[in-house]
Order: C-alpha cells, then sequence, then structure tokens
C-alpha cells in the first residue's frame, strides 16, 4: 500500500493492515491529482529517448521534471502563453468530427 491511501473497514472504520492485504469488504482511497487543461503535446514526458529504444536515465527524468514544475510555478507570470497552448475550438460540427479523427488516426504515434 501506498502512504497517501487510506483503508476503511466495512464498516467504515479507518484500519491499518499489518500484512498489507485488503479483506473482503474494505474500501480504498487513494488521492488523485487533477490537472485542467493539460496539454496532450510532446513536450510530456516520455519514457522513450530520440532514437526510441531505450529509457531515460535518471538524470533526463529529473530535468524535464524540473522544467514542468518551473512552468508550472511561472505560469501565472506569463498568462499570454497559456492561451498559445490551448488548441482553438472548432468553428463546427464538420471541423470538430475532422479534428477528432486526426486526433485518433495518429494516437499510436504518441
Amino acid at each position: 500500500m501506498t502512504k497517501d491511501s487510506i483503508l476503511y473497514d466495512r464498516n467504515g472504520k479507518r484500519v491499518r493492515r499489518l500484512d498489507g492485504v485488503i479483506a473482503d469488504g474494505d474500501r480504498l482511497v487513494v488521492g488523485m491529482r487533477l490537472m485542467d487543461a493539460a496539454p496532450a503535446s510532446p513536450s510530456v514526458v516520455t519514457l522513450r529517448d530520440v532514437e526510441g529504444d531505450a529509457p531515460p536515465t535518471q538524470e533526463q527524468l529529473d530535468a524535464a521534471y524540473q522544467a514542468r514544475c518551473s512552468r508550472m510555478e511561472d505560469a501565472w507570470r506569463h498568462p499570454d502563453q497559456q492561451n498559445a497552448v490551448r488548441p482553438t475550438p472548432p468553428t463546427s460540427v464538420d471541423a470538430a468530427i475532422a479534428q477528432r479523427n486526426a486526433r485518433v488516426e495518429s494516437a499510436w504515434r504518441s
């Protein structure tokens, strides 16, 4: 179990199982962080390098994480850049369907 989870028994009492096994009737509650309007773009940390054959090193992951943290911390200073990341909404139903189809067709590449 993780440190961010809470385990309740079938009566709603908060419990801690020493063996780490969830009993019948127990309920596991886990917090989840959500980020609204997060772009699905290549700037997101991926698990492959440029060649696409090896996982990134820990230094590369740390650098990408720090870059993301600094972008989020400084986002309030540059509100004009937030609008540049968001895609423009489609003007018609046909345009929306075409954009969706294009995303579905290229989803396997990411």
